[in-house]
């Protein structure tokens, strides 16, 4: 019974985790927002130490912070974060691409392809949206346009810590000002240019090109109204 109710538990606190994971991805809860443990147990109707369990499992991939006498809060925006965010980001995706580009197959390079059409099928914004915000739906094939990229590398271990990262940069993306990252910019040439190098086993191209997209959109995001309004 008590592995049941243990096996239950982690469940439920999987859910929670999933929940909340895409309220913050999803700009529902804002950067820096505190996290208070009560309202979130009578929010999902858990228990206090399954609410903890999920914004400890936040807090390692870096979504959340946790702070002595302060507790669970959403990792608020800054330049010298992000700076460092995107050298990080560099790193790893392009070290991803480059053993996937080493080991590539026919699956994976379906993958790609299939990624690709989809992101450039998906309109940025919702349809109606003055505001130009970037949807749900174009984050979502997004994420799993650079997941293809990265997948063929061979390493779970790699493909796991890489989500942080990728995740962090996405709430600096979905935050900035209304059309940022699109600004004077052909994302979606950037995204056929990395697809079509990487296709073509040419691992220092596809590399260089993504390297200079990860970095561009940094560059846009530090010139963006909310990173000018964020203290440094």
């Amino acid at each position: 019974m008590g592995q049941v109710n243990t096996r239950r538990g982690s469940t439920r606190s999987l859910e929670v985790y999933e929940e909340i994971r895409s309220d913050i991805m999803a700009t529902r809860i804002p950067p820096g927002a505190r996290l208070k443990a009560g309202p979130l147990c009578e929010r999902f109707g858990v228990s206090l130490s399954v609410v903890r369990e999920a914004l400890t499992r936040l807090s390692e991939q870096r979504l959340v912070r946790s702070e002595p006498q302060l507790g669970f809060s959403v990792l608020p925006l800054d330049r010298a974060g992000l700076e460092d965010l995107t050298g990080v980001r560099v790193e790893i995706e392009t070290l991803a691409l480059r053993w996937a580009i080493g080991r590539a197959d026919l699956s994976w390079e379906t993958s790609v392809v299939a990624a690709l059409h989809r992101l450039g099928r998906t309109p940025v914004s919702e349809p109606g949206d003055q505001n130009g915000m970037i949807s749900e739906a174009w984050s979502d094939a997004h994420c799993a346009f650079h997941t293809a990229l990265a997948s063929g590398c061979g390493s779970p271990l790699l493909m796991e810590l890489r989500r942080g990262p990728y995740d962090s940069a996405e709430i600096y993306r979905r935050w900035a000002r209304p059309g940022a990252v699109r600004e004077e910019r052909d994302v979606h040439k950037e995204h056929t240019d990395i697809a079509d190098a990487a296709i073509a086993r040419d691992a220092g191209l596809a590399t260089s090109l993504l390297e200079a997209h990860i970095r561009q959109t940094t560059k846009t995001l530090l010139t963006s109204d909310l990173m000018n309004s964020t203290p440094d």
